[in-house]
């Protein structure tokens, strides 16, 4: 950064920090307050409900005692298990109870959680956990009053509730009467009504994760119908932006991102999933359907290539190929990672955990692990596949205009063979004659070529280096010569298989070779050969470069005709082929009117009898004689016809874009139970299944992935229901009904308002998994449409807001923060769909972690900056590489999309305020602001005014406008002081700037919108 943007940087900060509007400054109360790890339930109230067995006394014994006294019998001490109620109060060895229900003093585990004998006490000291008081109380009273054992409230099938009695306010949302209900147990009241312009920004934001325009506002403002603000979300709900707002979450979930992973973490193209997804929310898809297709829809009767795009769901995951690796152990990381996802995702169960063991919480044996397992392990993939992009199985995605092109050239194709074919079969007899001839009288030739002697492949680390380096190389060649580097030694070998007019291959990638020959020329003059090669070349003529190619280019045999000038005498002719990746080929004929004569590896076929030549040498003559003798100009010029068309079917074709699918295997793959989950370790053989505590499947139906997906949008599933409304309503208010979103296992936090959790997701269910609905119905619920404002006990009683004593009030996602400047500025690009893209980066972040970043058979290893509109595009769409997340996303929390996350964390770091200050995005977002500010406006409070209510929806106080119009002041001496500053400030970013305004004054407005965008209101 240049002196002088690090001073307007620090002008920023200062007023910032002066104003104590700065959004960094005002940290996210909801985290001050730490978990209270004593019960799962949220904060309680006086008039809290009974003691009860799922909300207050399983959390303690799951956090503090089930790891050494639970399900996992390799772990479990003193023959004791607490989390099956018979065994809890069964007779133990030593012929005390842990457990005597009504009877607290005669229960071995309230003497252990009370002794003051530190080597009696329970928890012991070495697990690092000790018990509350209060949470002592809560097993003493329990124990008290009788130990009542439940079953996990979460493996239990929702039933809808009846609606509780409201005193104050009518019924017209059910998801009130909950909210209120839990209000006056806990003796709370409700929120005031937001204001009309905090409910459209609040909304808008939530449904579409952009903020509303003036114009918008205006008309929301405006209306003064009844149902206004109904209008307005069934407007935003039927927005294209909905569908990409929800998207966002799903990508999380989906572990979705443009590379594959792993230590090369090269490209992949799966982003025809992703506009699947967009669509399949805007459409409304019933979320069954959503389910079925993502986990299974390549398994659906004739199934629709929309479904088998679907199907990509769990093809997201990581996928290497590294040289050395073992295909058998990726392969079971592969089928790992379905597995787990598919249990956080649908589920919320952390079915990862009983990979190696048992689970030491939740009833899932590891047995049971490696049955779920078993549904995905018969996809037809390999454990080491990606190295040229996609994976198998894949689908291709052609254009209309492409199938069209495609089919025009095989037709071509088709029609040119045929002929070529007629013609071919006339060549035997033009063979056999040439033969024939050359027995009978010697061929007068102008020259004679010898055997090729070649020298490599040698690897380079880049194919710039290939060319760039001689390799101690100079002509004339000397055979002998040897070279040395830390492959070994190489040296100049005869090469007798290369034949002129036959492709040659090569083996190596991002390698060199060195081929040289000598051609004995009767007289001096020149000759012509046709030269075709894989990627770079450079030929030598008597020390003399006469033909260099560097770029890299698809293989046809006719690439270049090249004029060789022989002397009289002897001739050196020297190739340097440099490959840039992937299997590569050499060919070079001589035009049959230069009557070369043929090298001696040629002559040594001619001199054995036909029937006794091998198949290969057989094709070798063939191919030297139609390539170099045969003076045939309607064969020529088929040949290169067909070669022409089948290279342009190889350009058409490799332009169709793919996404990777799910494909099962026509012979179903054996699965077994891995010990310890090693993938070396195979124990007894598993079948498709599931866990024993949920539902079983039907059983008459296969045990394949459809069955499976059809389970989980079953009416008696426990779980999908509840975990994905308690996702969306995490979506709305910051923290789900569920905190613990990811596990709904032992492990996670109760239902802060189960009654309500159960009722949305019966409802849920009832309206055909309709998500526009439950949507519809929350952000229409009065307790969404309470205002945030919230006293600091009301904080610090309940920091999650799970109580819903005040509308929701978050920092935004990362994507959601960078969006709004983008649209604030007018930079937004709107298109929906289409291939990532990769805006602003620092440095060369890609190079520093990239296994050989200038190697070409890998993708995705240098950072090549996109222009233009794909600057602007919202973030969803920003390239996403999986060992380098977009760095101003992570330094926002965004994940690294390595692996399933449901839940985002929010932090608030310095690191995020020196991004939204200095990153090029929101510097350049804040220059087009101000330029928009100076069009719009007249005067600096119509400015203020403007640029504040784009950003936060609303009218700045006299007292804010105050502040932020002493500093335009302040900005616009300063720069008129040093004018090369406001210049260095207004040439961040590639949008063009309107240079009939003036700089000065431009610059000012520029640290003046950037202040207002970082407000805590702005990404709030």
């Amino acid at each position: 950064m240049s002196r002088s943007r690090y001073r307007c940087v620090s002008l920023v900060l200062a007023v910032s920090g002066a104003v104590a509007i700065f959004w960094l400054a005002v940290q996210d109360r909801r985290q001050a307050v730490a978990d209270d790890a004593s019960t799962g339930s949220t904060a309680r109230g006086p008039d809290a409900a009974p003691i009860r067995f799922s909300r207050d006394i399983r959390p303690i014994l799951s956090q503090n005692c089930f790891l050494c006294h639970g399900q996992d019998e390799s772990r479990r001490g003193g023959g004791l298990r607490l989390d099956v109620p018979e065994l809890a109060v069964a007779e133990l060895d030593s012929g005390a109870r842990a457990i005597v229900p009504g009877k607290p003093h005669q229960s071995e585990l309230v003497a252990r959680i009370t002794a003051e004998d530190d080597s009696l006490r329970m928890p012991p000291e070495e697990s690092h956990k000790t018990l509350t008081t209060r949470q002592i109380e809560l097993l003493t009273q329990w124990v008290a009053d009788g130990a009542k054992y439940e079953a996990h409230w979460s493996f239990i099938p929702p039933q809808r509730p009846g609606l509780p009695a409201r005193a104050d306010r009518s019924a017209s949302n059910p998801i009130d009467g909950f909210v209120h209900a839990k209000l006056a147990q806990e003796r709370l009241s409700w929120a005031p009504s937001a204001d009309k312009r905090t409910l459209i920004r609040r909304v808008t934001l939530d449904l579409t994760g952009l903020p509303p325009t003036p114009e918008e506002i205006a008309s929301f403002l405006a209306d003064e119908r009844p149902d206004a603000y109904e209008r307005l979300v069934d407007r935003l709900l039927a927005s294209p932006q909905y569908g990409e707002r929800m998207a966002m979450d799903w990508l999380d979930a989906a572990r979705y991102a443009d590379t594959h992973g792993y230590h090369i973490d090269s490209h992949r193209d799966m982003w025809a999933w992703r506009d699947w997804v967009i669509n399949a929310f805007n459409e409304n898809l019933p979320f069954d359907k959503f389910t079925v297709w993502q986990l299974a829809g390549d398994l659906l009767p004739e199934a629709t290539v929309e479904q088998q795009v679907a199907s990509g769901f769990n093809r997201n995951h990581p996928i290497n190929f590294e040289g050395g690796a073992i295909p058998e152990e990726y392969h079971v990381e592969y089928v790992v990672d379905r597995a787990t996802t598919t249990g956080t995702v649908w589920m919320g169960l952390t079915l990862g955990c009983a990979r190696c063991h048992d689970h030491k919480y939740d009833p899932i044996t590891q047995t049971e692990f490696f049955r779920m397992f078993a549904f995905f392990n018969n996809v037809d993939e390999a454990g080491l596949d990606g190295y040229r992009g996609n994976a198998q199985p894949m689908l291709e995605l052609p254009s209309d205009e492409q199938r069209r092109a495609v089919a025009h050239l095989n037709d071509e194709i088709k029609r040119l063979e045929e002929t070529f074919a007629e013609r071919e079969a006339k060549l035997v007899d033009a063979q056999n004659q040439w033969e024939t001839q050359r027995k009978e009288a010697p061929v007068a030739t102008r020259a004679t070529p010898t055997d090729w002697v070649q020298w490599g492949p040698v690897a380079v680390d880049t194919p710039e280096l290939g060319l760039a380096t001689t390799f101690d190389i100079s002509t004339p060649v000397r055979l002998e010569q040897k070279y040395r580097n830390e492959d070994g030694e190489h040296r100049w070998l005869p090469a007798p298989q290369i034949v002129d007019g036959k492709t040659a291959d090569f083996s190596g990638d991002s390698s060199v070779v060195h081929l040289v020959r000598q051609i004995e020329s009767a007289d001096a003059g020149a000759i012509q050969a046709s030269v075709g090669t894989s990627d770079a070349i450079q030929l030598w003529l008597n020390g003399k470069l006469i033909f260099e190619r560097r770029e890299q280019q698809a293989f046809s045999p006719r690439q270049q005709v090249i004029e060789l000038p022989l002397a009289k005498g002897a001739n050196e002719l020297l190739v340097k082929l440099v490959n840039y990746g992937w299997e590569w080929q050499f060919h070079l004929a001589f035009d049959p009117e230069s009557k070369l004569g043929p090298a001696p590896n040629v002559e040594a076929i001619l001199a054995l009898a036909s029937e006794k030549r091998s198949a290969d040498q057989k094709s070798s003559l063939q191919a030297y004689f139609r390539a170099n003798q045969l003076n045939d100009a309607e064969y020529q010029g088929l040949a290169t016809d067909l070669a022409n068309r089948r290279a342009e079917l190889a350009a058409v074709t490799g332009r169709i874009p793919s996404t990777m699918v799910m494909r099962e295997l026509a012979d179903p793959r054996k699965s077994f139970r891995l010990d310890r989950g090693q993938y070396s370790s195979p124990a007894e053989e598993v079948t498709p299944g599931v866990p024993a505590a949920l539902p079983a499947l039907p059983k008459d139906a296969p045990a394949n992935r459809l069955t499976l997906a059809r389970w989980l949008v079953s009416r008696e599933h426990p779980l999908t229901a509840r975990v994905t409304v308690n996702r969306l309503w995490q979506a709305l208010f910051g923290t789900g009904l569920v905190k613990t979103s990811e596990d709904f296992g032992l492990q996670g936090q109760f239902p802060a308002n189960p009654d309500l959790l159960d009722w949305l997701a019966v409802e849920f269910i009832d309206s055909g998994w309709d998500v526009k609905h439950i949507l519809r119905l929350v952000v229409t619920s009065d307790a969404y449409r309470q205002s945030s404002a919230a006293s600091a006990e009301l904080i610090a009683r309940d920091p999650d807001n799970q109580l819903l004593a005040r509308g929701p009030r978050f920092r935004m996602s990362a994507e959601l923060i960078r969006d709004l400047a983008l649209s604030t500025s007018g930079l937004l690009d709107g298109r929906i769909g289409g291939p990532s893209v990769t805006p602003y980066q620092p440095g060369d972040l890609w190079g520093e972690l990239a296994h050989q970043k200038h190697n070409y058979k890998f993708s995705a290893q240098l950072f090549e900056q996109d222009h233009g509109d794909d600057l602007y595009r919202r973030s969803m769409y920003t390239f996403w590489k999986r060992s380098v997340p977009p760095p101003n996303l992570t330094a926002l929390d965004a994940p690294s999309r390595e692996v399933c996350t449901v839940r985002r964390e929010r932090t608030n770091t310095p690191l995020q305020a020196l991004v939204l200050l200095n990153d090029p995005t929101f510097v350049e977002a804040a220059r087009q602001l101000a330029e928009r500010m100076m069009h719009e406006c007249d005067d600096p409070a119509a400015c203020i005014q403007f640029a504040f209510e784009l950003a936060t929806a609303r009218i700045p106080s006299d007292r804010e406008a105050a502040i932020l119009r002493a500093e335009y002041e302040k900005q616009l001496a300063s720069f008129a002081q040093e004018p090369s500053a406001a210049a260095a400030l207004l040439a961040v970013g590639e949008s063009p700037r309107d240079a009939t305004l003036d700089a000065v004054v431009h610059a000012a407005w520029t640290n003046v919108a950037l202040v207002i965008l970082n407000l805590d209101e702005s990404v709030t």
